[in-house]
């Protein structure tokens, strides 16, 4: 319109001749034709550039509704002085815009021959173009039936031969028995042929949408609203039974179960079909199973339909973001598409119907090329953001959206061009599970016991117990009982030794640890097992007996619990002062599913190991000594803490922990020795932990409250230079810092500390 109303300016100026021929005779239609300018606009776009598909028809008559009152607004005179509205209906679609043929899909039958023949790809359709150009020209209303009923039709006759590409779709995805009658139930849309005139000129440059944030599932709301009007409102109770009453008709019910067999249909051709290809990811080594979210398919589907240069909107939920599910779409965003901006909304009053703790998101981006860096922001609470975009948003490089989440490829939630700075210093450390020559490594342990189906190891009372069974509220940072935290819960349960099999906690973690076969596999595969046609129990079970006359037993197994080892809280609440609780936890002790843990052993089996009984050379430590006590350390930290905040909502989940980035510090590194000695005074106090002072050489425990503030918050500090940080990222870290009411140790005080801390450090380096 802006462009129309300069034109014109131009022409009565007396600067007309400046246009080009094309402009002029636009201009002049314009001034000689009925109407307003505006509405010469309104109608122009509407007629050649906006096209849409749903698969509601109510929707669609909406829309065509909507953008017929739109023009109509913008009639000035009368209205029989107005040349008659555009008809739209080849421009609005009904149809299921997931299954269907798309311009790529032309593919050859069994005997190689195309079902749609030169003539028809060449020509895309003439007959259909000309009846919906006829249509949309036509003046009357008889003359607009007519060739709208002539278009169906011409439409209807090619339809039959996308019909059968699609079964052969199907037939492949293993539904071998299925007829083109039962596909056409899901009103499948045919891109190429409801649109011919759009993709005869090679497709649409712009894509906009906000596809449904649903699942693909049998939804009781979208059937049995077909036979109650107000189903949808009813609560859950009530909607149980009406949902009953209904199917006491036989009629009902057997529509009922012939729309769940269809949506399961539908869902399994999206999940074993091979026209979806990024909705599986592999992550930590295993595929995803599918979860048909429909705003994950439709943007797939608008990757299939965009070419080089298509811009593309859309409102999307924030699962597609930084759920596990998005990992391939989110990489072929990166390595395909050229992301301009990303805003990530948390629902706090934007959306009435939806639940305030939704997240969503609004995605802009150009197909083709690669994503070098995103314009985004992240955590908004208000619309507002839309129109001032880039005076707010931060600059976020593409190597910062590769490191943050290497296995899972989530964005990270960055509110600020600072915190972004500082996230991309930190994310250059080695993720905590990727194995470094000469360094420490990390193996994870979750649910090491599980009270709900073996409480019946456990006991309520310490008296005759050997030893306690930890869980999430008996630990804290370097803290393993309530010596120096009153509020700390004792032990709530205990537990019998290896001398009481079927009461002791310990007895049956080595029967799980045995039945999981870790040692077995290793001695597998350490020996060439693979390379043999028997399994692993009879490889390993021969290969035993051979070098010391039996095979292997329960007895074999060397318990986590013999060693010292990292513990980790795995609830994170948002009054939790911090998001990670790690502790270097007692011998013996053996942990609920609240807490995970760092194996303390890896398994590396030698020929000269297979002679001994019980085996026990074939279990390496992973920590040394100070080691373990520098990683703790750094788990504490409040820069890791930092990290993980961006990442933990409820639970520490094993992917995203290892997935993160940790400093790999080992003895010669810098801060090693500041930090492992720290540490270990903070968490080595008590009985439990004499041996291991001994081993470090006779330390001794911090054990007053103001000695162990000062060397946590050396720690904190020494921790940030470890990451690379300089003192505007260290305050910016600690002005933003999640605050909560009643701190334990994170006040002001401390954090005014820590950067005290940090400024001597900068000073004089890695003091003793």
């Amino acid at each position: 319109m802006q462009c129309i109303e300069y034109f014109q300016r131009l022409e009565a100026e007396g600067q007309g001749w400046e246009l080009e021929s094309r402009t002029r005779e636009e201009i002049e239609e314009i001034e000689s034709g009925k109407g307003s300018s505006s509405l010469y606009a309104k109608r122009t776009a509407i007629l050649n550039n906006l096209y849409g598909v749903d698969i509601d028809e109510g929707a669609v008559e909406i829309c065509k509704l909507r953008l017929w009152l739109s023009m109509v607004a913008d009639i000035e005179d009368e209205p029989s002085e107005v040349e008659p509205l555009p008809n739209i209906d080849f421009n609005v679609r009904q149809g299921n815009s997931l299954i269907g043929q798309l311009d790529t899909d032309i593919e050859s039958n069994e005997d190689g021959d195309s079902d749609l023949d030169s003539w028809e790809v060449k020509t895309r359709f003439e007959d259909v173009k000309e009846a919906i150009e006829k249509h949309k020209k036509a003046e009357t209303s008889v003359e607009a039936q007519e060739w709208r009923r002539e278009a169906e039709d011409r439409i209807e006759e090619h339809r039959d031969k996308f019909d059968k590409i699609l079964r052969r779709e199907f037939q492949d995805a293993g539904f071998d028995d299925i007829t083109i009658e039962e596909i056409r139930e899901w009103s499948p849309f045919h891109w190429p042929l409801e649109f011919a005139d759009v993709f005869e000129k090679g497709g649409f440059d712009v894509f906009i949408g906000n596809p449904p944030w649903d699942m693909l599932y049998a939804n009781r709301d979208d059937f049995f609203i077909r036979y109650d009007e107000q189903f949808r409102t009813y609560p859950s109770e009530e909607k149980d039974g009406v949902m009953e009453d209904l199917l006491t008709n036989p009629e009902v019910a057997w529509e009922w179960e012939d729309y769940k067999e269809s949506m399961e249909t539908q869902a399994d051709f999206f999940t074993q079909g091979d026209v979806y290809k990024l909705q599986s990811p592999v992550v930590g080594g295993r595929t995803m199973p599918t979860k048909n979210e429909l705003s994950a398919l439709f943007l797939e589907r608008v990757f299939r339909l965009s070419r080089d240069g298509v811009k593309v909107s859309l409102l999307l939920p924030g699962t597609i973001f930084g759920g596990v599910m998005g990992k391939d779409l989110r990489t072929h965003l990166l390595d395909h598409t050229d992301i301009e901006n990303l805003i990530g909304f948390e629902n706090k009053g934007i959306f009435e119907q939806i639940h305030r703790q939704y997240r969503f998101a609004i995605l802009t981006f150009e197909y083709g090329g690669k994503t070098s860096r995103l314009r985004g922001i992240f955590n908004q609470r208000s619309m507002d953001v839309v129109y001032n975009i880039e005076d707010v948003a931060a600059e976020i490089p593409r190597q910062v959206l590769l490191n943050y989440s290497p296995e899972g490829r989530i964005f990270p939630s960055i509110t600020s061009q600072v915190e972004a700075d500082v996230l991309s210093k930190v994310v250059t450390q080695p993720p905590l599970d990727e194995n470094i020559e000469g360094a420490w490594s990390v193996d994870m342990l979750t649910k090491e016991f599980v009270e709900s189906t073996d409480k019946d190891r456990l006991q309520d009372s310490p008296d005759n117990a050997d030893y306690p069974v930890y869980g999430g509220a008996n630990i804290h940072q370097f803290e393993h009982d309530n010596t120096h935290t009153e509020s700390l819960d004792n032990p709530r349960y205990w537990s019998q030794g290896m001398y009481d099999p079927p009461n002791s906690a310990q007895y049956r973690v080595r029967e799980k640890k045995f039945n999981r076969g870790n040692l077995k596999r290793a001695i597998y595969d350490a020996f060439g097992g693979s390379e043999t046609s028997k399994s692993q129990v009879q490889f390993v079970d021969k290969l035993l007996e051979e070098h010391r006359g039996h095979g292997l037993e329960e007895e074999d197994v060397l318990l986590d619990c013999t060693e010292y080892r990292i513990g980790i809280r795995d609830v994170s609440r948002s009054r939790d002062e911090r998001t990670i609780i790690a502790t270097v936890l007692p011998k013996d002790v053996i942990c609920l599913h609240t807490i995970n843990t760092f194996k303390p052993f890896a398994i590396e089996p030698e020929e000269e190991h297979l002679t001994e009984s019980p085996l026990r050379s074939p279990y390496v430590r992973r920590f040394t000594d100070q080691e373990l006590f520098v990683a703790t350390g750094l788990l504490n930290s409040i820069a890791f803490d930092f990290l993980m905040r961006t990442k933990v909502e409820t639970h520490i989940v094993k992917r995203e922990l290892l997935e993160s980035q940790l400093p790999r510090l080992t003895d010669g590194d810098d801060w090693f020795h500041y930090i492992a000695e720290r540490a270990a005074r903070l968490n080595c106090y008590g009985e439990e932990f004499k041996e291991m002072r001994e081993r470090l050489g006779g330390i001794a425990a911090a054990v007053e409250d103001q000695e162990r503030r000062e060397l946590q918050a050396e720690i904190d500090a020494a921790a940030f230079h470890a990451y690379g940080l300089e003192r505007r990222d260290v305050k910016f870290v600690l002005d933003d810092f999640h605050r909560v009411e009643n701190p334990k140790l994170m006040g002001e005080m401390y954090f005014d500390l820590v950067l005290e801390k940090y400024d001597l450090l900068d000073q004089k380096g890695p003091l003793p």
